[in-house]
């Protein structure tokens, strides 16, 4: 915006300053002319003037001093067209027949431009009589060359131009501090508008920038207001509604417990043993809905290396791996494999992810690890019998199960993964592994900046 306001600023002064200074330029350069020919005309006027009240023999000095004092050419020239003096000190004596000489000495003041052979240039004159005792005696011609009038019009005009130059500048620098003073707090309140998904708490400075910017700001503030305030209680009823589930949850998970204890029918032991793996089931769900509000509440993320969560939950999902009958590998890269992310959204999403790889792995899941340019990739694998590609792209929605999906999920697992890496400024997607599975990918935004190196097995 404040290159198309500076542009269109000074464009618009440049076209009024061009359309004003064409005709003041050839007002000017008219003028220029007239005021050096009268200029030429009163000195050539004065010359005779002084010529008449001298001798003869005084006149080359005369023609001398008026040359040196106007720049012209000084000629005297008697009656019998002999010239008499010469300021450029040329061969005296000598014939010098001038129409503007002839001009003269009949008695008239000749000005004009005309070309002149001997010189081979435009040459501007002034001729006046020279009067002594009431009759004519001589003539004085001041003759300078044309181009001597062009450049004094030229360098009025490169004034002029310079004049118009410099008020364009000085527009475009006005200009300039007019736009900034404008887009600055637009600029800021952008900015501020691009981090609110991550940080609620942000706001707008709505006491500077002209008072529709400050309008803006003070709305966005409003808005980001509200909607920190409707996600906190959103947060807040999560939260309250899972404590006064998990305390009966709890109580009831003790009480099925104790009776798969003390029972000795095994049909009872069978159903306690159900009953208690439906209430982890159901605490499961209920940690899924909170961490979605929380990701919905846009937490501000912290430094996370991946790296560290990718050993430390690998190794605490480990034996439960290996009780379904599985092996878990992980393949992490070399380099710097930190990203920013909300507290606990890498833990979550590895723990989801190596949850639903366990449901429909047949002997491997594969964590891996690794940079891809200005992004960590963190994928999981697992050799189960994969989805269409239909249900790739449908099983990150909320409550959302594919057709092939294992009894007793709840369509949160794949959701929750999706939000968390989108959270942090990453996606997430489905992959069909070649020779059968699924990937599952995510990537997240590198803490800094540059490529890093292939994965490594360990």
């Amino acid at each position: 915006m404040t290159r198309r306001l500076v542009l269109a600023m000074t464009g618009l002064v440049a076209l009024v300053a061009l359309a004003l200074a064409l005709p003041i330029a050839v007002i000017v350069d008219n003028d220029q002319r007239s005021a050096f020919v009268a200029e030429l005309e009163v000195d050539a006027m004065t010359a005779a003037s002084i010529l008449a009240s001298q001798p003869p023999s005084e006149w080359q000095d005369t023609a001398t001093e008026v040359a040196a004092r106007t720049g012209a050419r000084v000629v005297v020239v008697s009656v019998d067209r002999v010239l008499l003096a010469d300021s450029d000190q040329s061969d005296l004596e000598r014939s010098f027949d001038r129409p503007e000489i002839a001009d003269a000495l009949d008695g008239l003041l000749a000005s004009d431009v005309r070309n002149s052979s001997t010189l081979g240039v435009e040459l501007r004159y002034v001729a006046a009589p020279v009067i002594q005792e009431q009759q004519i005696v001589a003539a004085v011609r001041l003759s300078l060359p044309e181009s001597a009038v062009d450049a004094l019009i030229r360098r009025t005009r490169l004034a002029l131009a310079g004049f118009v130059v410099a008020v364009v500048i000085a527009a475009a620098l006005i200009a300039w501090i007019v736009a900034n003073s404008i887009s600055a707090p637009l600029r800021h309140v952008a900015d501020v508008a691009a981090v609110l998904p991550e940080d609620l708490q942000a706001r707008a400075d709505d006491t500077e920038g002209p008072a529709e910017v400050r309008v803006v700001a003070r709305t966005l503030n409003q808005t980001a207001a509200r909607l920190s305030g409707i996600l906190l209680r959103q947060q807040r009823v999560a939260a309250d509604a899972s404590h006064h589930l998990r305390t009966p949850l709890t109580g009831i998970r003790l009480r099925l417990e104790a009776i798969e204890e003390v029972s000795t029918d095994s049909s009872v032991q069978r159903d306690a043993a159900a009953a208690i793996g439906e209430v982890d089931r159901l605490n499961r769900r209920i940690d899924q809905i909170l961490a979605l509000a929380r990701s919905d509440a846009g937490q501000s993320g912290e430094e996370t290396d991946i790296r560290t969560i990718v050993d430390d939950r690998s190794a605490t999902a480990t034996p439960a791996v290996e009780a379904r009958g599985l092996v878990l590998h992980r393949v992490v890269a070399e380099g710097d494999l930190r990203t920013f992310a909300a507290r606990g959204a890498v833990d979550r999403v590895i723990d989801e992810l190596i949850g639903n790889a366990m449901s429909y792995g047949t002997s491997t899941i594969t964590v891996r690890a690794w940079r891809q340019g200005d992004d960590v990739r963190l994928d999981v694998e697992d050799d189960g019998p994969g989805l269409s590609a239909e249900d790739r792209g449908r099983v990150f929605e909320r409550f959302v199960r594919a057709d092939s999906a294992v009894p007793g999920g709840s369509g949160l697992g794949l959701a929750l993964v999706r939000e968390s890496a989108m959270g942090a400024g990453g996606d997430a997607w489905a992959e069909q592994v070649a020779d059968g599975g699924l990937r599952i990918c995510t990537r997240w935004p590198a803490a800094t900046p540059g490529a890093g190196r292939g994965p490594t097995r360990r």
